[in-house]
């Protein structure tokens, strides 16, 4: 069975869940996170159980008058976790050559790219790619700063230890520099700094290396 978007996103809610208290999920607890009816859920996953990418499990409960009923909890299969990623290094991989050649589009002033940005961000549900977003605003502001000075970020960001600091000093190095430009930075550029800054205390370290490489070559694109 092919993953159709909406299959694939109430999949990841499941592995989300599963992940986070190591116990099978219930279908309320995925209409709960996704904002959708019990009965929605719950065809879902069957469907999502009869293409092998979850595993059905039967408790029955019991109250005071009897044995109540048979409960269906689910995890997800190796194969759910296999498509997953797949998935997942496939929509990365289309976000950040969009965004590179969104930035790197000569007709667009940097603002018509921050717009363009801006207006897709609220549709984005998945923490990397809201990340890169916020991340490509800022990197649609450096043309302020000069190719001195985004040369010189690219180096401080190259020197950082691990990916998270990296990411961490190219938000406060665009941040202070902005500053000194501009005077002030508010509005959605100032809005896009708070939020990857905190974005980046909950990245794993596979999202944070994904995220400084973009950096890297968003850094060093032609201006």
């Amino acid at each position: 069975m092919a993953l159709t978007r909406r299959r694939r996103d109430f999949l990841a809610v499941v592995v989300r869940l599963y992940q986070d208290s190591e116990q099978p999920v219930h279908y309320t607890r995925v209409a709960e996170a996704l904002g959708v009816s019990r009965w929605t859920a719950y065809d879902l996953l069957r469907h999502l159980e009869r293409g092998g990418y979850l595993e059905a499990l039967y408790e029955t409960g019991r109250d005071e008058k009897g044995p109540g009923r048979t409960l269906i909890y689910y995890r997800p299969t190796p194969q759910a976790l296999e498509e997953l990623e797949k998935s997942a290094a496939d929509d990365w991989s289309a976000l950040r050559q969009r965004l590179l050649r969104l930035l790197e589009d000569k007709k667009k002033a940097a603002q018509e790219a921050v717009v363009e940005i801006l207006q897709e961000l609220p549709e984005i549900q998945e923490r990397l790619a809201r990340a890169a977003c916020n991340i490509a605003v800022l990197l649609a502001q450096l043309e302020e700063i000069g190719d001195r000075g985004r040369r010189a970020l690219a180096a401080a960001v190259a020197r950082a230890r691990k990916p998270e600091e990296g990411l961490s000093l190219f938000a406060g190095a665009v941040m202070g520099s902005l500053l000194h430009v501009r005077g002030v930075v508010s509005g959605p550029v100032g809005e896009c700094v708070r939020r990857l800054q905190s974005q980046l205390a909950e990245l794993e370290p596979r999202e944070a290396f994904f995220l400084a490489k973009f950096v890297k070559e968003g850094l060093e694109r032609p201006l």
